[in-house]
């Protein structure tokens, strides 16, 4: 991508990410060229480039919109990005470095110095524990050494961080983040593929099931 493509493109995907677009919310080419200043083919090769993301979808008569949350889809979503997610780790612990090592355990660290929730009447997830989690599970994988398949681990991990960020809590959530987090690093760093990747398909999943007891905004009522 250019660079103003590629400006444009991460722009939109944090204001998704960050819950500033709404799943289904129309994204008009034109005020996002006022926006950011940029011409038409400029925007539409950044949204297209968020439609193969699955951040963005591309309507008939209306354009593009910020993808919808649906149950079947999340289900679907998560079966891939186990097989992806879990092949990159195994990838990772027989292939990277020292290097990889220190960049993990320093992920995990920040990770765990950073507060998850926001402070107020409504506590929620922060953008800033948000930003760590989503760079330990990158730095986890970045170590594969397959540029091919870190680009499709993190467009899926994209996508499901939709359905995290815009769920509402239940409450009834009782599980050990950080802990499932450490276990993870420690059988990494240990060279434990097996303990590794099954550590990491058991977090993965975990969080999905926890997601499908939450009602998503912009879920048709019929697929509730």
């Amino acid at each position: 991508m250019t660079t103003r493509v590629t400006e444009v493109y991460e722009q939109v995907r944090s204001d998704i990410l960050a819950a500033r677009l709404a799943p289904g919310e129309r994204l008009k080419v034109n005020p996002l060229c006022e926006r950011f200043g940029v011409s038409l083919s400029v925007v539409r090769e950044a949204l297209t480039r968020l439609t193969e993301q699955r951040l963005v979808r591309s309507v008939p008569q209306l354009g593009f919109t910020v993808a919808t949350l649906d149950r079947a889809s999340l289900i679907d979503l998560t079966e891939v990005r186990v097989q992806l997610e879990t092949l990159a780790l195994r990838w990772a612990i027989e292939r990277a470095d020292l290097d990889w090592e220190t960049s993990v355990v320093a992920a995990l660290y920040k990770l765990g110095r950073t507060p998850m929730y926001t402070e107020g009447p409504e506590p929620q997830v922060s953008e800033e524990w948000s930003d760590a989690h989503t760079a330990l599970h990158a730095a986890l994988a970045v170590g594969c050494a397959s540029p091919l398949l870190i680009e499709l681990r993190r467009g899926l991990y994209d996508a499901s961080e939709i359905y995290r960020r815009w769920a509402k809590p239940t409450g009834e959530e009782d599980r050990d983040v950080h802990g499932e987090h450490t276990a993870i690093v420690n059988a990494a760093i240990a060279r434990d593929s097996a303990t590794a990747v099954s550590l990491l398909e058991e977090h993965i999943r975990r969080t999905t099931e926890i997601l499908l007891r939450r009602e998503p905004p912009g879920e048709d009522a019929e697929a509730s």
